[in-house]
C-alpha cells in the first residue's frame, strides 16, 4: 500500500513518528539521532518537537539534512541571539517603581522576560521564510503552552481525524518561525510569544516529549528522544535563569515519564549529563552522543519496524 502525505509518497512500513524533547543546548543531540536514522534508513513519517526539539523537528520536516543543521549550528554566534530587555538602569528603574507603587512583590514590576527574543525570531524567519506548518515535506507538530488558559497549543499539519487531546488547541496555518518562537519561550528568560490573543511559553511546561500528538496524527510506531531531566544532581545552579530551567525540568519529569510510557515504543536517551550544557563549542560532542545513542537502539528499532 502506498499513501500520500503532504504530496510525498510513503511505503508500506508502519507509519513512524519521532518526538524530540526540549533541552537547551542538549537539543543539538537530536541532530545526531536524525543523522543515524538517515545513515541507516530509518523512515520518519511524522515528527514533533518541543523547545530545542521544535527547532530541529521543523528543520527536518522542511528538508534540512542533519549535515546542514550541523553546519548552521557551527556558524551561529551567541551574541547574535541576545537582545537583553533588562539592563542595570532598568533594574534601578523597576526598583524605584516598586518602592513608589507600594506593591508587595518586587517581581510584579519586572518585565516578563530577560530576552525580547526578536533576534532569534529573525534567525528563525530566515530558515523558513513564510512557510507554514502545512507546507512541510513531512507532517510536523510544534508544542507551546498558553499561560492564559493553561491549554497545550499544537501547531500541526492538519490532523487526519477528529480525535483530540484534553485541554489542547490546534492551529494548522501558523507560520513555522512563529510556532517555534513560541515553543522556545522559556518562562522568565524569553518574552512570551503573543499569538491570536494567547500568551505562549515553552511547550516543556506541559509537554516536553510530545509523543501523544504523534499518535493523534496517525503514527503507528513512535520513537521518542528524551533529553529531559533524569534526576541527576545539579550543583551549578547560580542564576535566575538556571533556577527557572531546573524547576521546569523537575516539574516536567513525571509528566514526561507517564506520557512516554503510554505512547512511545522506543525511547532514546543520549548520555550527555557529563557535558557542559552552557558551552556552545561542545555542540559537535552533543551531536556525536546523539548519534551513538541512536546507533545503540538500531536493532531494537529495526525489530519494531
Amino acid at each position: 500500500m502506498i499513501v500520500t502525505i503532504n504530496n510525498h509518497s510513503r511505503g508500506s512500513h508502519p507509519k513512524v513518528g519521532v518526538a524530540l524533547s526540549g533541552g537547551g543546548l542538549k537539543g543539538t543531540s537530536h541532530i545526531g539521532v536524525l543523522k543515524a536514522f538517515v545513515d541507516y534508513n530509518i523512515p520518519i513519517d511524522y515528527i514533533s518537537g518541543t523547545s530545542a526539539g521544535a527547532i530541529v523537528a521543523a528543520m527536518y520536516a522542511c528538508g534540512y539534512s542533519p549535515q546542514q543543521m550541523q553546519s548552521i549550528i557551527q556558524n551561529i554566534h551567541i551574541p547574535d541571539l541576545i537582545d537583553l530587555k533588562v539592563t542595570t538602569s532598568d533594574l534601578f528603574k523597576h526598583g524605584f517603581k516598586w518602592m513608589l507603587s507600594g506593591k508587595f512583590r518586587f517581581w510584579s514590576v519586572l518585565p516578563t522576560g530577560l530576552l525580547k527574543g526578536e533576534k532569534i525570531e529573525a534567525i528563525l524567519r530566515k530558515l523558513w521564510q513564510q512557510r507554514t506548518v502545512r507546507d512541510t515535506k513531512i507532517p510536523v507538530a510544534i508544542t507551546a503552552v498558553d499561560l492564559n488558559s493553561a491549554d497545550t497549543v499544537f501547531f500541526t499539519s492538519p490532523l487526519p481525524c477528529t480525535r483530540s487531546i484534553l485541554n489542547a488547541r490546534y492551529y494548522h496555518n501558523a507560520l513555522l518561525y512563529e510556532a517555534v518562537r513560541a515553543s522556545i519561550s522559556i518562562p522568565g528568560v524569553f518574552f512570551p510569544k503573543k499569538y491570536r490573543g494567547m500568551t505562549l511559553v515553552d511547550g516543556a511546561v506541559k509537554n516536553n516529549l510530545p509523543t501523544d500528538i504523534l499518535n493523534h496524527m496517525g503514527a503507528e510506531k513512535i520513537i521518542a528522544v528524551d533529553l529531559g531531566y533524569t534526576g541527576q544532581p545539579n550543583y551549578e545552579i547560580d542564576s535566575v535563569g538556571e533556577i527557572l530551567m531546573q524547576c521546569i525540568e523537575i516539574m516536567g519529569r513525571e509528566v514526561t515519564l507517564m506520557k512516554s510510557e503510554q505512547y512511545a515504543d522506543i525511547i532514546i536517551r543520549p548520555q550527555v549529563a557529563d557535558l557542559n550544557h552552557k558551552d556552545f563549542k561542545q555542540a559537535n560532542e552533543f551531536i556525536k552522543r546523539g548519534y551513538q545513542a541512536a546507533f545503540e537502539k538500531l536493532n531494537e528499532i529495526n525489530q519494531l519496524l
